[in-house]
């Protein structure tokens, strides 16, 4: 009889922590981050592979940050002029012979193969100074590696550009599509299937020379 007080306590608890988490995360209340249509916008997107994936064949999808440029004229990143209306995307890619950081291969991929459908993008503006800080994490992080991979290098630079408002907060280890989307729930402007047909053409930093590069036929 007493293990059975006991059994029932224990799961009572269990019940009770459980139901308070839910509370808790039903009681916030979601933020909207600044985005108007004009300045320097920055956007992380991810994909979580679903729509990718096949019986037997998972997916594990891709994170990427992009920068669009609405201020009315031309801004630099590294030695890439950005002029105005104009888009750029970046991430790290597990490529062999190149260095890992590649610029506006997903939009190539989107415009081409019709890929990552489904993704989720969250956006907000920063000033031109921010640019800076883009550049320094570029230059300290360019590789891929299995513990830092491209969600991990999308939301790291995200947090160190944004602020604390507007950071990601993702649990445990190893970082992941489908952790960044469970940290999107705390906002309330994520945008499904964001256009980045903007953007130009794909390339590359080698030896500090920047490289073009093209899809594969």
């Amino acid at each position: 009889m007493k293990k059975r007080i006991i059994a029932w306590a224990v799961l009572l608890s269990v019940c009770a922590a459980a139901l308070g988490l839910w509370c808790s995360a039903a009681g916030k209340t979601a933020r909207t981050l600044p985005c108007e249509e004009e300045g320097l916008i920055l956007s992380i997107t991810t994909f979580d592979g679903k729509s990718e994936s096949k019986p037997f064949l998972k997916c594990f999808g891709h994170t990427w940050i992009g920068l669009d440029n609405r201020t009315g004229h031309t801004v630099y990143l590294k030695d890439r002029a950005i002029p105005d209306g104009e888009m750029v995307t970046f991430s790290v890619w597990a490529v062999s012979g190149l260095s890992g950081l590649l610029f506006d291969l997903e939009p190539c991929y989107i415009a081409n193969y019709g890929r990552y459908t489904g993704r989720l993008s969250l956006s907000t503006n920063i000033g031109e100074e921010q640019l800076k800080v883009i550049e320094d994490y570029m230059e300290q992080h360019d590789k891929w590696t299995v513990d830092k991979n491209c969600s991990y290098w999308s939301v790291h630079l995200w947090n160190a550009v944004v602020g604390e408002d507007a950071a990601l907060k993702i649990r445990g280890f190893v970082c992941t599509p489908e952790k960044i989307e469970q940290a999107f729930s705390a906002f309330d402007c994520v945008e499904a299937d964001k256009d980045f047909s903007r953007a130009g053409g794909i390339y590359c930093y080698k030896d500090g020379e920047r490289t073009e590069l093209q899809l594969c036929s």
